[in-house]
């Protein structure tokens, strides 16, 4: 389901930030994807030079030496029908290595003929993170973590800390995100070390070492936090004396808490972690005893709670703890609480129900270990105390001395919990954190485990949604059909309905609306919105009584798609989701009638029709019941119609319609192998098909008959097995052509007719025999798809194309004109009109009024141009374009869908 944000129109008031760059992207070197506006057939020539037969863009194939074309999906063939449609004008055109494909996209974009043209991008999925281990880490998808990375991946603002044996501070995986005190940090540059001058094991930069106490805290130097650990008993190789302002882990117990609650993410090193646009303030108060236990004193660890509260952290995890309660570590933890932390202890790995502190102090979420299955690890403590459960075996996070671990217990499960911690204050930063553990613990997954382990497994995605937004499902919609043919007729009114229901446990949608948005002008809506009031959480509502409604218009899109868009828009939080359908407006040149039974051998031709990106209409008599009416199909210029190897495929009302629209001027491809011995002696077969049935051997292959006009290609031969047919060829007819009509294809080795042709000033027809789409192209015959479009072509034209230069319109306003597509999922193509030569800004800003992409800055032509946004990395929901002109300040809404 597509989530996203609407705005106000208050929104459109907010100053604006200043011009910023956009990050830089990779391409695949020398591909150019392009999806034009017309049904343009690419060509090699014979000089080499790739022509797609619109003078603006061979210009531009020709300028920059285009080598090659091929289809966008290569060879692989969609089955999905209404995205081969979707797809169908889209192809990639070679260039030599190295070309400059900003620059040939640029150009090319500015010819009429082309809806979209951008370099063949590189990207990365979105927030399924480039690290390499990410793969291996279960327990991110275990708690939904990349559904609510789509929405929040925390804050830069927001601190996390550990209190614990330290951190790797320096950790390719963690140093970017590490905290540096602004207190201490003099020469402002942000950064936890000083890697001109080589000094990786030393806290902070050369303008920073001053030896003084900046920020007045006692500590000298605290650059990037603390070791609070002194006068303890440590391995050798640990520091175990002396505080100081390098909280290096020796251990790996902390570097793993930090890294599952804040590693770095998306950065092709090791692996992702939950909140990772957190900052981590650095704290060591742990240490490995000499009798190999890990230890934290409860004076370090009240010291570095202390320090974490007045550096401004809004999450603590404490990994660690036993079965003794002290008011001193309380009073800390109350401190913590009543500033507005929200604290995380571990449950405790002794496999009882006795309780465990710091995790069972009040304020303090406590949390136990599951297994991948989501059962309670047996490790685990449990007990009505603990609060909620995580995932707590085989975790794969950082470790100690730049490496990582895959390891187990509570004190993983908690970072994991706390890291759902951090994203939660990102998305109610106003809240306080007594709404952030409600919002944490009543939102988790219920489990079904041997002991309590509290509310249940946390959920990251419902944990920062179900307090902010209802969870609105469209459980169906219909778009009515009043004529039963399948889609919208041009002066037919249309309505839509639908149900729509709201999930238990979420908020109220208050103030719900639904409303039609269409991806091209021409249509004319009658009722395009309405109101539903509000839908409770649990409850659901529809239009049934109030349909939405519209109309096509005369000479408006006739016989072209169109993606029509339902939207469901509410408060709180400015909340939609949203349907989708492309739909064949009017009546196409072309209609396929569907005729095989309900077999697949339909595939066959429409896969030919898709790969010339023709328009038409496909009726499936399987599906709708029953053939077209004789009326209906005088509406098309043409009609393919396939019988497979049903036996008597044509009804009596079948037959009748053919013969209104032959007499009606359509034009008629008929093929089917039964045919022959149904229609043998009818009137249709002599007055209408002008064949009879003919006596003599057949094969599985025919040869063209010479002069025999139309699309009829002159040598041409078809084979009727093989790969690359339906290879459902298993009795061909012989047939005789009844004059006027005369020999199409006869077989192999004699003169016996497979298929008849006929044409006359009003209308032409071929007849086959046989089952065409068995018709395979193998052995270097003639293929079924050189033959369609033979047909398609000599009837209908459907490929001509005037070699000339497009007229150039001038506008007479500056406006951004048109958006397609628009819902889109991810990129769109915007047109701006220029009414004379200008300096133009034209940039995208989300909801918050920051600027997200700046798609153009400088000076334009007058004229209209088109400049494609592509949001691969962006979030769903409704962003803002906004073109700056001359004085003129022109804005346009964007929704994007994922």
């Amino acid at each position: 389901m597509s989530r996203m944000l609407v705005v106000s129109v208050l929104v459109l008031c907010m100053v604006l930030p200043a011009i910023s760059g956009t990050p830089g992207v990779d391409y695949v070197d020398g591909v150019l994807v392009v999806r034009f506006a017309e049904d343009l057939q690419p060509v090699v020539g014979d000089d080499g030079i790739v022509k797609v037969g619109d003078a603006e863009m061979d210009r531009v194939l020709r300028r920059f030496n285009a080598t090659s074309f091929e289809p966008f999906f290569g060879t692989y063939k969609l089955q999905d029908e209404d995205y081969r449609y979707l797809t169908r004008n889209d192809w990639k055109v070679n260039f030599p290595a190295g070309s400059e494909m900003e620059l040939i996209a640029e150009e090319a974009n500015q010819c009429k003929a082309v809806l979209d043209a951008i370099p063949d991008i590189l990207y990365t999925f979105d927030y399924e993170p480039n690290d390499p281990s990410f793969t291996a880490q279960w327990w991110l998808r275990a708690i939904d973590a990349p559904e609510a990375w789509e929405i929040t991946q925390s804050d830069t603002s927001i601190l996390v800390a550990a209190l614990d044996t330290g951190i790797d501070w320096n950790h390719p995986d963690l140093i970017d995100n590490i905290w540096v005190n602004p207190g201490e940090d003099i020469d402002d540059n942000h950064y936890p070390v000083d890697t001109t001058l080589g000094f990786m094991d030393v806290p902070g930069t050369f303008g920073d070492w001053d030896q003084l106490d900046n920020d007045n805290n006692g500590f000298i130097n605290d650059y990037i936090g603390w070791d609070f650990v002194t006068s303890a008993s440590v391995v050798p190789g640990e520091d175990g004396n002396t505080p100081d302002n390098n909280p290096m882990d020796f251990n790996g117990h902390g570097t793993g808490c930090y890294g599952a609650m804040a590693a770095r993410t998306n950065n092709s090193v090791g692996g992702a972690s939950i909140a990772f646009k957190s900052r981590m303030i650095s704290l060591r108060c742990g240490y490995t005893s000499t009798d190999g236990t890990g230890r934290t004193s409860l004076t370090a660890a009240a010291g570095a709670l202390a320090y974490a509260v007045d550096k401004g952290a809004q999450i603590v995890n404490m990994s660690f703890g036993g079965d003794s309660e002290t008011q001193f570590m309380n009073n800390a933890i109350q401190n913590a609480w009543n500033n507005n932390l929200l604290l995380f202890g571990a449950a405790g790995n002794d496999a009882v129900s006795d309780r465990h502190y710091p995790a069972d102090y009040d304020n303090v979420i406590s949390v136990a270990a599951l297994n991948s299955d989501g059962s309670r690890a047996s490790f685990s403590n449990w007990g009505n105390w603990v609060d909620i459960a995580a995932p707590g075996v085989s975790c794969f996070t950082p470790w100690f001395d730049d490496s990582y671990d895959s390891w187990q217990g509570t004190s993983v499960a908690c970072p994991i919990a706390a890291g759902v911690g951090a994203l939660v204050i990102s998305m109610f930063p106003e809240e306080d954190n007594s709404l952030w553990s409600q919002y944490i613990i009543e939102t988790t997954d219920p489990l079904s485990t041997d002991h309590p382990v509290g509310s249940g497994r946390v959920n990251a995605y419902q944990a920062i949604t179900q307090f902010y937004w209802p969870e609105l499902t469209i459980e169906s919609w219909n778009i009515s059909d009043p004529d039963g043919n399948g889609h919208p007729d041009i002066d037919e009114e249309i309505e839509v309905t639908f149900e729509v229901s709201n999930e238990p446990g979420w908020q109220d949608a208050l103030a719900v609306t639904a409303s039609l948005e269409f991806s091209r002008e021409g249509v004319d809506f009658g009722t395009q919105s309405i109101t539903l009031g509000n839908i409770t959480a649990g409850s659901s509502a529809n239009n049934y009584d109030n349909p939405l409604t519209f109309t096509v218009p005369e000479g408006s899109l006739d016989g072209e798609f169109n993606v029509l868009s339902l939207i469901i828009s509410c408060d709180p939080n400015e909340y939609q989701v949203g349907e989708s359908a492309k739909l064949m407006l009017g009546t196409p040149e072309i209609i396929f009638v569907d005729d095989d039974g309900g077999e697949s051998y339909d595939q066959y031709i429409t896969e030919n029709l898709d790969a010339e990106f023709y328009n038409y209409f496909h009726w499936d008599n399987a599906v709708l019941a029953s053939g077209p009416s004789g009326d209906y199909l005088s509406q098309y210029d043409g009609i393919i119609w396939m019988t497979g190897d049903v036996e008597n495929p044509l009804s009596n009302d079948e037959i009748s319609a053919l013969q209104t629209a032959m007499d009606n001027g359509a034009d008629l491809f008929l093929f089917g192998q039964t045919l022959d011995d149904q229609l043998s002696g009818t009137s249709f077969y002599s007055d209408y098909l002008f064949a009879q049935s003919g006596s003599g051997s057949t094969q599985n292959a025919l040869d063209a008959v010479a002069d025999a006009g139309g699309p009829v290609i002159d040598g041409s031969s078809l084979l009727i097995v093989g790969p690359g047919g339906a290879n459902n060829s298993t009795n061909p007819d012989v047939i005789d052509p009844i004059s006027p009509a005369v020999s199409a294809y006869t077989y192999f080795g004699g003169s016996n007719t497979g298929a008849v042709y006929y044409e006359n000033d009003t209308r032409k027809h071929m007849y086959c025999a046989f089952a065409f789409e068995a018709v395979s192209g193998a052995s270097s015959t003639t293929s079924r798809a050189d033959v369609l479009h033979a047909v398609v072509t000599d009837w209908w034209g459907l490929d001509d194309v005037e070699d000339t230069e497009h007229g150039t319109v001038i506008p007479s306003d500056f406006a951004i004109s048109s958006v397609f597509p628009n819902p889109f999922n991810p990129t769109t193509t915007l047109q701006v009109d220029v009414p004379l030569t200008s300096e133009i800004r034209l940039a995208v800003f989300d909801i918050l009024g920051r600027e997200v992409a700046t798609l153009h800055q400088g000076r334009l032509s007058a004229g209209t141009h088109a400049f494609t946004w592509s949001a691969y990395e962006m979030a769903s929901g409704v962003y803002f374009a906004v073109m700056e002109a001359n004085g003129v300040r022109n804005v346009s809404r964007l929704v994007l869908t994922k």
